[in-house]
Parts: C-alpha cells; structure tokens; sequence
C-alpha cells in the first residue's frame, strides 16, 4: 500500500497548493453559488483521482476500502497540524473561512473513504493484484 500513502499526498499537495493559490475564488462569502460548486465539483475529481487507480492498480475487494484509507491518511494528519494554522498557510483565505474549508477537506476525505466500498469493491477476492 505505500503507492496510496504516497498518492494520497500527491492529491493532498495539489488540493493545497490550489487552494493556497487561488482558494479565494472558492472559498467566499461573496459568492456562495462558487462555494456550493466546490462541493460538488469534489465528486467527479475523488471519482477521477481513485476509482481509475484502483482499476489500474487491480485493487478488488476489500483492500480496496484499505487503498481508500491509505490514501487519506497522509492529508488527514497533515491537515490536522495544517488547520491550526490555517491563515499561515492559506494567506489568501479569510480566517472567518477557515470552518468551510475544514468541512470541505471532512468532505473530500470521506468521498475517497466511500470509494472503497463502491459495489467492485467486494466483488472477488480481497487481495492486491499488483507489485507495489
């Protein structure tokens, strides 16, 4: 599983590095049509940036739910030390965001964590297929 710790810190690396940039455009009480859409645009990016490697990976099973929590694990701890010092490290969002950010990351997570327990997930034997 070391292929998923290091994936799921590729996905969270990039998700910050965004939002560091350019979160403001998201995450504003200006627009809340643009935070909705944050939301929701979350499903189709989990669905693109997993299901695809699992297949490519030849994760079935249950060790699929296992990859899932492979690959959150690094941004969940990370964003644990990350949101106490929010405005440090996203200085282009307000500190008044920091609770809608931290629930869209609660989001993202759990939208990797339910891809592994999609319907192929328990579909044949629950072992790893691939060379890590």
């Amino acid at each position: 599983m070391p292929f998923f710790l290091c994936w799921g810190f590729g996905i969270w690396l990039l998700a910050s590095a965004i939002f560091r940039l350019v979160g403001h455009y998201f995450f504003t009480f200006e627009e809340p049509f643009l935070m909705i859409a944050t939301y929701i645009l979350a499903i189709p990016l989990v669905w693109i940036a997993t299901i695809p490697i699992y297949s490519l990976k030849k994760i079935k099973g249950t060790a699929r739910l296992l990859a899932a929590i492979c690959i959150v694990f690094p941004g969940m701890l990370i964003d644990a030390v990350v949101l106490l010092v929010f405005d440090n490290v996203f200085p282009s969002l307000s500190n008044d965001l920091d609770r809608y950010f931290a629930s869209w990351v609660l989001w993202a997570y759990s939208l990797i964590l339910l891809t592994g327990f999609t319907k192929a997930s328990f579909v044949g034997k629950s072992t790893i297929h691939s060379s890590n």
